[in-house]
């Protein structure tokens, strides 16, 4: 009894001493290992034994520095998930038409930048995304589901079901011009707060700069941002009688925004439309951008940033990171920013606005979702996506804040299609960024409104044949229009609506005015 007693005292000690051992060693690992939740989940669940490279697509043009960057989020990756991520860039130019292709090329990938205006609705009801169940996103992405916005959860939805990681982030979309103030003071300009400002500015630049192309539009991303301008401003004077654009926008349909009745139309047949077609017209007759705009690749940030243009048009995000780069690029151009939206409300925008999905036909859609979770919430990850590599993109200013570097010229601010992981609890402004942005930005909270259907998704299903049709003139006869190039504009106007009506836009606007007369009730509790 004695040696049974005595050998039972000697196991005991030794589990204690080996407990002490281990519990010392987790101690001494803690700084290196991934956050608890994440790494809870590794451990009790996803079997992460094989290492796997994910294929990754985004939007716009690759950053001279991208590899560099993703080298570092690699590292982190392949240490906390046992991942790796390729990216792959479509550029402005050709996303409209190479994104669609990707789905059916059979070519193995498996995340991809989404949002409600780049195909999130049409590829989720092709069941070309994977859905992301609250049970998966429980046991792959814990981070991003104890962190999600509610309502971004909601919104994503299609069906009842969600396709997409919609951004963490809060956000107003409004447009601004951005100047040479160098050529503003030669030309005696002291503001562009309206249209008309606008235009004498650009006007001194025909007449004097014959070597600059003063607002150098181009490209399928921002050929319309003119034209949504002067849209919105002359929409938004009609006061509850305004227009609402339904997405998506290639199917050039619209309502009012307050019409119990839903009487979808063409945008070509509201009122307002041959105004605005006249006034872009007037601009692109006086040389306000090139005669080759229709086939400029380029878009109109790029070739200011070039010296190619006198003024840009664009949101306050890409705003952000152009002015820090050409400060530190071009500091004796006194690049200004001015308001842009001539009275028309700045709008709150959905969470949809940018997001990023998984491919229905990855290999590895589970990792795939673990790799998101760590670009979203993970420190490391989100700044190196977001800012580029601290100590030669940027630096870091208090908790919140940063400062570019001269090689941020190389990984500009919040400009590699990051927009998608975008969380308000990682989110660094630039210090010395825009000096009247928050003034700005003030001013556009006090008129600030969320679009009656800014969450209203198209259910395409049963007039695919409808839409192809649309889209093509879309890209073709409306984009002529929307760039003002038209000898005959009310004529050119009948054209157009004739090609829609063979197109079959009649039945397409059916089935619009179906869902939106869906949507209405079920949102009329809300």
């Amino acid at each position: 009894m004695k040696k049974t007693a005595k050998l039972l005292a000697l196991v005991l000690a030794l589990i204690l001493v080996l407990s002490a051992f281990t519990a010392c060693g987790q101690t001494g690992n803690s700084s290196s290992a991934p956050p608890s939740s994440a790494g809870s989940a590794a451990a009790s669940g996803p079997d992460i034994s094989e290492e796997v490279t994910l294929t990754m697509y985004l939007i716009g043009d690759r950053p001279v520095d991208n590899d560099l960057v993703f080298e570092k989020i690699n590292e982190r990756l392949k240490e906390a998930i046992n991942a790796t991520i390729d990216v792959k860039f479509m550029s402005w130019s050709e996303y409209e038409q190479k994104y669609p292709l990707i789905f059916a090329s059979g070519e193995d990938w498996d995340i991809i930048f989404t949002a409600d205006w780049c195909f999130y609705n049409a590829q989720a009801t092709k069941q070309g995304f994977w859905e992301i169940t609250q049970e998966a996103l429980e046991t792959y992405a814990p981070m991003t589901a104890e962190s999600m916005y509610p309502e971004a959860w909601e919104q994503a939805k299609v069906d009842g079901k969600v396709y997409m990681l919609p951004m963490n982030y809060q956000e107003l979309t409004a447009y601004v011009w951005m100047a040479r103030g160098d050529l503003m003071d030669k030309y005696g300009i002291e503001s562009l707060d309206t249209f008309e400002d606008a235009e004498a500015y650009m006007q001194a630049i025909v007449d004097n700069e014959p070597s600059m192309i003063p607002l150098d539009v181009g490209s399928d991303y921002d050929r319309q941002f003119v034209f949504d301008l002067m849209w919105n401003v002359e929409s938004n004077a009609k006061g509850n009688d305004r227009y609402a654009v339904l997405p998506p926008a290639n199917l050039i349909t619209c309502v009012g925004e307050n019409d119990p009745e839903a009487n979808v139309m063409s945008t070509l047949d509201t009122d307002i439309f041959l105004n605005v077609l006249n006034h872009v017209k007037d601009w692109k007759d006086r040389g306000f951008w090139s005669k080759n705009a229709v086939v400029n690749t380029q878009n109109n940030t790029e070739s200011f940033q070039a010296g190619k243009s006198a003024l840009a048009v664009m949101n306050i995000n890409t705003a952000k990171s152009l002015y820090a780069t050409l400060q530190a690029e071009h500091p004796e151009w006194d690049v200004r920013v001015f308001d842009a939206m001539n009275g028309a409300p700045a709008t709150i925008q959905s969470y949809l606005a940018n997001g990023m999905s998984i491919f229905s036909k990855s290999k590895n859609p589970e990792r795939a979702l673990m790799a998101l979770d760590y670009l979203r919430n993970d420190p490391t990850c989100n700044d190196l996506f977001c800012y580029g590599i601290e100590g030669v993109h940027w630096e870091a200013v208090g908790d919140h804040g940063l400062k570019s570097l001269p090689q941020s010229s190389n990984y500009a601010y919040d400009s590699n299609c990051n927009w998608g992981v975008r969380n308000d609890a990682t989110w660094r402004t630039v210090e010395g960024g825009i000096p009247n942005q928050d003034e700005l930005v003030e001013n556009w909270k006090t008129t600030a409104r969320s679009g009656r259907y800014l969450t209203f998704v198209f259910d395409d299903s049963e007039v695919k044949n409808e839409v192809a049709a649309v889209s093509e003139i879309y890209n073709s006869d409306y984009k002529l229009l929307q760039l003002g190039f038209t000898d005959d504009p009310e004529g050119d106007i009948q054209k157009l609506q004739e090609k829609l009506t063979a197109a079959g836009v009649d039945k397409l606007q059916e089935a619009f005015k179906t869902q939106v007369l869906a949507f209405n009730e079920s949102h009329s509790a809300e």
